[in-house]
């Protein structure tokens, strides 16, 4: 079904409200959801929704909260959240990074005691369109199995790279860097479809591809998991350690001072995020290096495509075609996920805007 995006754009900034945002970061918050909806990234944008009221209901994350630099650099900082809301958070970082990157070339922010940020390439995104080159990555709850195990240690440690290109569209890289995202799986589980390959291991250690193994129930609500989500093999375990040293322990919000990384009721998660922002101009002639981007993507589209394949596809191909469509025909989002919403939105007393 389709969902008009003036709709739901004010579905979540009503929600936001309601929960105690002002006005400006209520926008923010909106917004950062309907980007991911719009690039068809559903489970960070009306997917998501549920989870972020039964984080806001039980006080883990609240708006309003300090917006701590705790060390500062030319180049670099550090951030303390607060246990704010991460889409507030890491927009605000992001601002930060790029700032810094104007004026010395680079700029990298860390980010401790956030909150989840939904789509990492929301923030990439945020310094592409500035010219620059975005770099996002984010922790949280533990849902990934370390290569090889079967408890989870890890979040999905979400990895964004976004790059302009020119007259093309731009290169924006957004994955999980685990095998498949916690949405995906709860998805997949929902629909009784296998995964693809083996993405999961259950609570016997079993590494399987039936969703339903590891997700014990598929709505998203009262989903409860029993055992965890994969790396994509050795190669996507190395990319999860990536995320974790350059956010977590970096932003020092893990130390690993025990096997299971103690949490609690206040704070059963451990949200961080790293966000950098590359001036090209400090290091290259803008033009030079989009018309070398754009010359890449040429040559690589322009491939030969394998059996199976109709054709070479970049990361963003197309994203910023069907945003153009999703604003004028309608945002495409699964029927039980726009009942999930109203739902919601009756909960709160937030009135849902007429179709």
């Amino acid at each position: 079904m389709r969902i008009r995006v003036e709709r739901l754009q004010e579905i979540y900034k009503k929600f936001a409200l309601s929960y105690g945002a002002n006005d400006a970061d209520a926008q923010v918050f909106a917004d950062c959801l309907l980007r991911a909806d719009l690039r068809g990234h559903n489970t960070q944008g009306i997917g998501l929704a549920p989870y972020l009221e039964e984080l806001f209901a039980s006080g883990v994350t609240r708006f309003g909260q300090a917006f701590e630099v705790v060390k500062e650099s030319p180049a670099t900082a550090l951030v303390d959240g607060h246990a704010g809301v991460g889409q507030i958070i890491s927009t605000r970082a992001m601002s930060m990074a790029i700032e810094k990157a104007k004026a010395v070339g680079i700029g990298l922010v860390t980010v401790r005691n956030s909150g989840d940020c939904g789509m990492a390439s929301n923030y990439a995104i945020q310094a592409m369109e500035q010219g620059l080159i975005g770099i996002s990555m984010s922790t949280g709850p533990s849902l990934v199995a370390p290569w090889g195990g079967r408890d989870a240690r890890f979040c999905t440690n979400p990895l964004a790279l976004a790059v302009p290109a020119g007259s093309k569209d731009p290169i924006v890289l957004d994955m999980a860097t685990s095998a498949c995202s916690m949405g995906a799986v709860v998805l997949a589980a929902r629909d009784g479809v296998l995964l693809d390959g083996k993405s999961v291991v259950d609570g016997e250690g079993v590494y399987t591809d039936d969703p339903s193994r590891v997700i014990l129930n598929n709505m998203h609500r009262e989903s409860r998991m029993s055992g965890a989500l994969l790396p994509a093999g050795p190669k996507g375990f190395g990319m999860v350690l990536l995320v974790e040293l350059l956010a977590g322990l970096l932003s020092g919000e893990r130390s690993w001072e025990n096997e299971t990384v103690a949490t609690s009721q206040e704070r059963p998660a451990h949200y961080s995020q790293t966000f950098i922002a590359i001036s090209i101009e400090h290091f290259h002639v803008p033009s030079a290096f989009l018309a070398a981007a754009e010359r890449m993507v040429e040559t690589l589209t322009g491939s030969r495509p394998a059996e199976g394949f109709t054709k070479v596809r970049l990361p963003g191909t197309g994203a910023v075609d069907k945003e153009d469509d999703y604003r004028k025909n309608g945002v495409i989002v699964r029927e039980e996920e726009w009942e999930m919403l109203v739902a919601m939105a009756s909960r709160l007393g937030v009135e849902v805007p007429a179709a």
